[in-house]
């Protein structure tokens, strides 16, 4: 019985050694650990990143001379004036009219020695700030969609600028200094005198609307239809999406965490995103809208096109940047050609609310055609046969229709007027048919 106990004590001894010695092992021991990688989001860019300055652009220019009016809608034109325009320095913004009516807007519009920039959309003063040197430390939220360069005469040049919003009818009045007035002059009215003549009709439109006097010749374009796949936007717009078959069976669907849902409208070619818990009714600051939406497309990279900023609805949060090709607005009535951002607010984080764009890239041409498209004045007449009431037309412009029939996606050019809003595209026969060449 002793024998037994004595076993006991030493096992029980040998058990208090094992467990200290296996503590101490526990305690000193250092695991040889391999780094672990914690995965993080990879930034998807679509295209390009671009500034406030380079979608905020006009669109046309007319110079208003002693004895007729010229213009251009030439890209590299306009370009190439804006380069020397933005290197002024305007100061003494002031309102001078607060709601002229229709008949002194024509005489700022029309008057001899003047230049005009056409700008599709209305564009926020703290928006121009960014693309010009402007002085003035207060600017105004005010609007304009004219800008009005009035350059006098060599003997007597005139140093004012101004700024209309020809649906309000409020016209700001700026400085410029006298010697970059006699610069313009020297570098663009002169050379504007080779540049087509403008016509216009008093009976179109409740404010004059100028089209180029004779035939204008443009480029049909066919491109190889080529696209940024649903998924690739779902990885750049939203965080770690997860993808489903939409009702159809044959598009996609993206959600995330947040709650935000991407669906791909391929009958369409775009996508359209929508944060649901961002939508709000309160209205925007204009230049808030411009600079939230520019911003918002930049975290993508989403510029892989000409988009031009094309108008917005502040008290919507809605704003549209048009595709424009070769200069002018492409329209559709099957296919997506705009970029569309409508802005919203959530537990006071601003953030898109919905955003719809193209997924089609403009990349390969596959064929040319030049087309002789009918003159002005032709179109003016074919304006004034419609049954409609002409006061409610806006504009007159050469845009391109976009047609998509696999593997092909076509530009042809065409003659559009804007009523109430909306472009409409006047028929070939109702302008005299167009003249097909091949390149």
């Amino acid at each position: 019985m002793k024998y037994l106990e004595h076993v006991k004590s030493v096992a029980l001894f040998l058990l208090i050694l094992l467990s200290l010695a296996l503590t101490f092992t526990i305690w000193t021991f250092t695991p040889s650990l391999q780094e672990i990688e914690t995965p993080t989001q990879v930034d998807v860019s679509i295209g390009d990143k671009r500034s406030a300055d380079e979608v905020v652009r006009p669109v046309k220019v007319l110079y208003h001379h002693e004895d007729k009016v010229t213009g251009t809608f030439s890209r590299a034109d306009i370009e190439a004036m804006l380069e020397t325009i933005q290197q002024w320095t305007i100061s003494d913004v002031q309102l001078f009219e607060e709601e002229a009516g229709p008949e002194v807007l024509k005489q700022y519009l029309q008057e001899p020695g003047r230049t005009v920039l056409y700008y599709p959309g209305a564009v926020p003063f703290p928006v121009f700030d960014v693309i010009m040197d402007i002085t003035d430390n207060n600017l105004p939220e005010s609007t304009f969609n004219r800008v009005v360069v009035e350059w006098g005469s060599e003997d007597d040049p005139d140093s004012v600028i101004y700024f209309i919003n020809t649906g309000s009818g409020r016209i700001y009045e700026a400085q410029v200094a006298e010697t970059e007035l006699l610069a313009f002059r020297g570098d663009y009215v002169q050379q504007s005198e080779e540049y087509d003549r403008y016509v216009t009709d008093p009976d179109v439109g409740i404010l004059p609307i100028f089209v180029p006097e004779g035939p204008v010749e443009r480029t049909s374009f066919d491109y190889l239809l080529e696209e940024t796949s649903a998924s690739t936007f779902a990885d750049a717009i939203m965080d770690s999406p997860t993808a489903k078959f939409a009702g159809d069976l044959q598009s996609e669907e993206f959600t995330d965490d947040s709650g935000a849902i991407m669906r791909e409208l391929e009958s369409q070619k775009s996508i359209n995103y929508v944060q649901p818990k961002a939508e709000t009714s309160d209205p925007a600051i204009p230049s808030d809208l411009v600079f939230n939406s520019v911003n918002f497309v930049n975290e993508h990279g989403g510029w892989t096109d000409q988009y031009v900023y094309f108008g917005m609805k502040s008290a919507n949060q809605q704003i549209s940047y048009q595709l424009f090709f070769d200069g002018s607005p492409v329209f559709s009535n099957t296919t997506a050609v705009s970029l569309d951002v409508e802005w919203g607010l959530y537990n006071g984080v601003e953030q898109a609310f919905r955003y719809s764009r193209p997924t089609y890239l403009l990349d390969s041409v596959a064929e040319t055609r030049t087309v002789e498209m009918a003159s002005g004045e032709t179109v003016l007449k074919a304006l004034s046969r419609l049954d409609m009431d002409l006061s409610t037309i806006e504009g007159v412009a050469i845009g391109y229709e976009l047609t998509e029939e696999e593997p092909l996606i076509t530009f042809q050019p065409a003659w559009y007027y804007k009523s109430n809003g909306k472009w409409t595209r006047l028929s070939d026969e109702s302008v005299g048919g167009v003249k097909l060449g091949l390149e």
